[in-house]
């Protein structure tokens, strides 16, 4: 069996082209290290990493147990303490290049204890930095879809999409990043990503995504930060739609049935929303609840019937209003299916939610810039005010 080997920190560095991570967030494994250290384990590190030898110099190359690299050296430069100036590993024989990604991700794969799990990006950042060197036969067929994907989108692209990803607070599949690689546009590519990411639309149902994307990207607030030219362009798209509009156009009005449920299939982009009015201008605000509660009273007897209920279970938080970016305080009490007793207030005093309402599904409709009240395929109303509410529970 291996021995683990104690290698001076000075020796050590990530291998160069098994560096896959795109995020590295060492501080919480710092921590863990600093209390872990002991007479034993001098260090802190409980689990050894694996280097291999440096190609034509002394030193060794990190490729398993990155973060626990970094997160020594980051105490080592806060403490000055030897301690966590040494790093415990394997030292491997050298292998392909291949064998040791395939390593890195089979240990990585479940993201066991303080490891955290490859994402897909990060997969195929991994496949990308070693392109050249891989045996195609030796693929499967994940793995060759993967490597596909590299080739098209290249490491700036691959960087771009984790930025998107961390904006929307989403992680894209394969079949996402496969389908983004067909649009040879970039700007186009990078509206569609943001659009699918934005509205966390599943693989099946991309194509929505990337034929709405110029419209769809317009109300992330996010998108103009990541893709200022983008932004800028969608814009100055739109001023000039608007100056080609026939006169006499009409928009709908509020509580009007609008045609837009007659030109096709409406995605929804909110289900189950509470729209509660602003008790100061009217506004119309949108929360979106989730209650799964419920009380069961079992039966004595084992094989007796036991009844379930809903619990009288009032939920209160602060609302920003849309409109008039008043704060008011909103009392919720599920009733049965997608009903909800609710009162509002400009009082944080708490009165007992009486007015009945029932929860909408939500489309948005990009051409007018609205909210549209959706049952089935048609519109039933426009939520008027339309802004995103801000909750706080």
């Amino acid at each position: 069996m291996a021995e683990v080997k104690q290698i001076p920190l000075r020796l050590v560095s990530p291998h160069p082209k098994l560096a896959t991570r795109l995020r590295l967030d060492v501080a919480s494994l710092a921590a863990l290290i600093r209390q872990s250290s002991s007479e034993d384990v001098p260090n802190g590190q409980l689990e050894p990493g694996r280097v291999v030898p440096r190609e034509g110099g002394e030193g060794y190359y990190v490729y398993i147990g990155v973060r626990r690299f970094y997160a020594l050296k980051s105490l080592h430069d806060e403490t000055g303490g030897q301690r966590f100036a040494v790093f415990n590993a394997y030292v491997d024989s050298e292998k392909s290049l291949l064998s040791l990604f395939l390593r890195v991700r089979s240990e990585n794969e479940e993201g066991k204890g303080e490891r955290v799990g490859l994402s897909v990006l990060e997969k195929i950042l991994g496949l990308y930095k070693i392109r050249g060197s891989i045996p195609r036969e030796k693929l499967d067929d994940e793995l060759r879809r993967e490597l596909a994907v590299a080739e098209k989108l290249d490491e700036k692209g691959i960087k771009k999409l984790f930025e998107v990803e961390t904006a929307a607070h989403f992680g894209y599949r394969l079949e996402h990043l496969e389908r983004l690689c067909q649009i040879t546009d970039l700007e186009d590519l990078y509206e569609a990503a943001a659009s699918i990411a934005g509205y966390a639309i599943p693989p099946e149902r991309m194509e929505s995504a990337v034929e709405g994307r110029a419209e769809a990207v317009r109300i992330l607030k996010w998108f103009g930060r990541l893709f200022p030219d983008y932004a800028a362009n969608t814009e100055n798209r739109r001023a000039g739609e608007r100056q080609v509009q026939p006169q006499g156009a009409q928009q709908s009005g509020a509580g009007e049935e609008s045609d837009a449920g007659h030109r096709g299939f409406l995605e929804v982009h909110r289900r189950d929303v509470i729209i509660v009015p602003c008790p100061k201008c009217g506004v119309e605000n949108m929360i979106e609840v989730r209650l799964k509660a419920q009380v069961t009273r079992l039966a004595t007897d084992p094989q007796g019937e036991s009844v379930t209920a809903i619990p009288d279970v009032v939920v209160g938080c602060s609302v920003e209003c849309s409109g008039c970016r008043s704060g008011f305080h909103t009392l919720i009490k599920p009733l049965e299916g997608r009903r909800y007793a609710i009162e509002t207030s400009l009082s944080s005093r708490f009165q007992e939610p009486r007015a009945v309402v029932e929860a909408v599904d939500l489309h948005y409709d990009f051409e007018n810039g609205q909210w549209q009240k959706v049952a089935g395929e048609k519109v039933i109303g426009l939520v008027r005010g339309g802004g995103r509410a801000s909750t706080r529970k």
